[in-house]
């Protein structure tokens, strides 16, 4: 689906916040901006200083339903309210945007690739855009084959009119299997939908599937799902509410806790907002003393701010002018894990909020797991 609107003038950089299910990307008068992703729990997106009536165009794809527990009712497109936020001045002001246009985009062979007429592009056309890109093969011999997309962005593939699937470059899954049944003597026609763009626009066939090939993007922020722990029946080291303002806090253990992942819930904050913040942790050991923390990474965080570079490792990096921050608009509550890099007997945490007047992002009620 293509969501568009026309936008306010904002001379300062801003903040667009919203969810969308499932992958966004975002332009502004057709110059791509950047994407969301709900896989890396990714909501809000900087935005350059626009115009007047600059025209905002967003393209999200939904990517299959969640069928199990709370999250059935998986709605897609944008999800409730899409908001953009900027300061200036020391003032910040939000705009809600509302009059939004919307098309959908058809992904059947007849309606979107037959009515298209595709023609060879002039030389010296960029082949790496995203786009419709079709080709041709040639075969002697007909049979069941597996067509790799690994240098390819995002999208759907059809041969000789047949919706074989979608393919992602992240993978674990690269190649898609095409039955010999729609193939033919002769020439072959194969159309890719590339909403990101390819590396290189190039296909080629092989005996064998490729089904367990990671090409994870990288990036700084801490989300790979696979490293959240699963919380739900743990009892917790401690729990209960940091003080209201600036300055260090100590929370002591019940008793000593041996482990090596500290993860601290934040449950909810000292401000009605649901952004969080934490400037520096610290542990202690059974003599009281601080436990080094030259070994700590982080392991997962649910929300961190890249922008501006507030991600979860500002919690240890020695600099209290630094912090860890959430999303604007990620909801409570937020998680935080830390690898100690080994087994430690731990007896009391320290926590350090924002160092601004009133402590922006202080966190109220916690549990903090030591595992």
């Amino acid at each position: 689906m293509i969501y568009t609107t026309k936008l306010p003038e904002i001379k300062s950089k801003s903040v667009l916040t919203a969810d969308f299910h499932d992958f966004a990307q975002v332009f502004i008068d057709g110059k791509y901006i950047g994407k969301i992703d709900r896989v890396k729990n990714e909501k809000s997106l900087t935005l350059p200083p626009i115009s007047k009536d600059a025209e905002l165009a967003i393209i999200v794809e939904g990517m299959g339903r969640i069928n199990f527990g709370r999250a059935i009712k998986d709605f897609k497109g944008i999800v409730g309210d899409l908001t953009i936020t900027s300061e200036y001045d020391d003032m910040e002001t939000t705009w809600k945007l509302l009059q939004w246009n919307n098309t959908a985009i058809a992904d059947d062979y007849d309606t979107a690739v037959k009515t298209l007429a595709l023609k060879p592009l002039p030389a010296g056309q960029d082949l790496l855009k995203p786009g419709y890109h079709r080709g041709f093969f040639n075969l002697k011999k007909v049979g069941d084959t597996f067509l790799n997309f690994e240098t390819w962005g995002k999208g759907q593939v059809w041969v000789n009119g047949h919706a074989m699937g979608r393919i992602w470059s992240i993978g674990p899954q690269q190649t898609l299997y095409i039955p010999g049944c729609w193939l033919k003597k002769g020439k072959n026609e194969i159309i890719v939908l590339d909403i990101v763009g390819p590396k290189e626009p190039v296909v080629w066939g092989q005996a064998e599937p490729e089904l367990n090939k990671l090409q994870l993007e990288k990036t700084n922020k801490h989300n790979n799902i696979g490293d959240k722990p699963d919380l739900n029946s743990a009892t917790p080291a401690v729990s209960g509410a940091f003080k209201s303002g600036n300055g260090w806090q100590t929370i002591r253990l019940a008793t000593p806790q041996k482990g090596r992942y500290l993860a601290i819930e934040c449950l909810s904050t000292q401000k009605t907002n649901d952004r969080v913040a934490i400037a520096e942790l610290y542990l202690q050991n059974t003599e009281g003393q601080r436990l080094s923390r030259e070994s700590w990474i982080t392991k997962y965080a649910d929300s961190e701010e890249e922008d501006g570079n507030h991600t979860g490792d500002k919690v240890f990096d020695l600099q209290e002018s630094t912090y860890w921050q959430t999303e604007k608009g990620s909801a409570l509550p937020h998680l935080l894990v830390i690898d100690l890099g080994s087994e430690q007997t731990v007896t009391a945490l320290e926590y350090l909020p924002r160092a601004e007047q009133n402590a922006p992002g202080s966190i109220k009620d916690f549990r903090i797991f030591i595992y």
